[in-house]
């Protein structure tokens, strides 16, 4: 009965780490197609509540992606597209070693 909470939470985790992966991906080999559709739900400065709050939960859900591409803009076509394919690689990586680590802490701290 109290695994539940805990698988629940297990997730939610996996969920959020696989859709910011996956839109990396999908900005790695879509570029330009994704990201004008990502720009609209973003305003670049918002002013009232509701377009901070929209703004606000794009970044969260799929800002990992476009910050990248932003970052690496300034280079040229080939060495964005390489560097966006390690960035991938090591928020894979990442992303695994955060779901252990949390659900590890969750575990240790019900259990």
């Amino acid at each position: 009965m109290i695994l539940e909470p805990i698988e629940l939470i297990q997730f939610f985790l996996s969920y959020y780490l696989s859709i910011q992966v996956i839109f990396s991906i999908l900005v790695f080999l879509l570029g330009r197609i994704v990201l004008d559709v990502f720009e609209t739900g973003v305003y670049e400065n918002p002013k009232t509540v509701f377009q901070r709050t929209l703004t606000f939960v794009t970044n969260t859900f799929l800002g990992v992606g476009p910050y990248l591409n932003k970052k690496f803009s300034k280079y040229s076509f080939l060495k964005r597209k390489f560097l966006m394919l390690i960035s991938i690689v090591v928020q894979i990586f990442a992303s695994v070693i955060v779901y252990y680590v949390i659900k590890n802490l969750l575990l240790a701290i019900i259990l």
